[in-house]
C-alpha cells in the first residue's frame, strides 16, 4: 500500500534512508530542505504489510523512487506513476529496469551517480567562488551549452542560479583567461550541511581538452571537502565520466531515468 507522508512520518523516512544518500539524493535533499511545507513537494511511503519497501517523492512533476532492498511492489508503483501521468522519474538503474516493462510508453536513459572519495587532481589556484554579481555572465555561458543549459533557456537558468545563491543552496566556481573571460565553470546544484551535488561543469569550446574542467571541478571539490561535505555528482556521457573519475569520484551505482514526450 502507498500512503502519503505526513509530518510525523519524516523521521521514519530519514531513518529508512540512513546515510544511503547517493541512491536517493533529491528525496533526501528536498525532504531536509522543504519538509512537507512546499506545495510542490510530496512524499509517499510504500509498505509491504508493515515494512517500508519504497519511498516516492514528487517535485514539480518529477518523481524519484528509492528502495533500500529493491523489494518495491512494482505493479502498484507503476499504477501510481500512470495515475499521476508522470513525465519523468528517476532511480538507480536496477529499479528502473524492473519498472520499465510496466511502463512501455517511457524511454530510458542511463548514466552514473558517483561520490568523491579522494581528491586526486590538483586544483587551479586561479579558480574562485564567484559572487552573485557575476551570475549573468555565468548563466550566459551555461545557457549556450547544448547538453547542459540550452534546454532550460537563459531566464529559467538565471532564476534557478539566483535562488540557489540567495539560499546558500548552490555556489559557482569559475576560471578566467588572461582577458578576464570565463573559460570554465563548475557549480553545485544543491547543498546541505552534510552534502553537495555537483552540476553545470562546462568549458568554452576553444579551451576543451586542456584539463581546465578537472582543475576547476577540483577547486570546487576542495572547498566542499574543507567544509566536511560528502560530494556527489551525476554524469551521463563518457567525457564527463572520464573527468569525474580523474578528479577522484568513484561510481556508486548506475542511474536511470524514464521519460516521455
Amino acid at each position: 500500500m502507498i500512503f502519503q507522508c505526513k509530518d510525523e512520518d519524516i523521521k521514519k523516512v530519514l531513518d529508512y534512508i540512513g546515510e544511503d544518500y547517493g541512491k536517493c539524493l533529491y528525496i533526501f535533499i528536498d525532504l531536509k530542505k522543504f519538509g512537507l511545507d512546499d506545495e510542490n513537494f510530496n512524499v509517499w511511503i510504500q509498505y509491504n504489510e508493515n515494512d517500508i519497501c519504497a519511498i516516492i517523492s514528487e517535485y514539480f512533476g518529477g518523481v524519484q523512487i528509492y528502495s533500500k532492498e529493491q523489494d518495491l511492489l512494482l505493479e502498484e508503483i507503476a499504477d501510481f506513476i500512470k495515475e499521476k501521468d508522470t513525465h519523468v522519474l528517476f532511480a538507480i538503474k536496477p529499479i528502473i529496469d524492473k519498472l520499465k516493462p510496466f511502463l512501455p510508453d517511457y524511454q530510458q536513459e542511463t548514466g552514473t551517480v558517483g561520490e568523491l572519495l579522494e581528491l586526486k587532481y590538483p586544483p587551479n589556484p586561479k579558480a574562485y567562488s564567484a559572487p552573485i554579481e557575476e551570475l549573468p555572465e555565468i548563466v550566459k555561458i551555461v545557457a549556450e551549452d547544448e547538453g547542459i543549459g540550452k534546454p532550460y533557456g537563459y531566464d529559467s537558468l538565471y532564476e534557478q542560479y539566483i535562488q540557489r545563491k540567495k539560499e546558500n543552496f548552490g555556489r559557482n566556481f569559475v576560471l578566467r583567461d588572461d582577458n578576464n573571460e570565463i573559460i570554465c565553470h563548475a557549480g553545485t546544484y544543491a547543498e546541505l550541511p552534510e552534502l553537495a551535488v555537483i552540476g553545470g561543469v562546462i568549458t568554452s569550446v576553444p579551451y576543451r581538452g586542456k584539463g581546465f574542467s578537472k582543475e576547476t571541478l577540483s577547486s570546487l571539490c576542495k572547498e566542499l571537502k574543507d567544509e566536511n561535505k560528502r560530494i556527489f555528482s551525476f554524469f551521463y556521457i563518457p567525457s564527463a565520466e572520464h573527468m569525474h573519475y580523474g578528479v577522484g569520484f568513484e561510481k556508486i551505482e548506475d542511474w536511470s531515468k524514464l521519460f516521455k514526450d
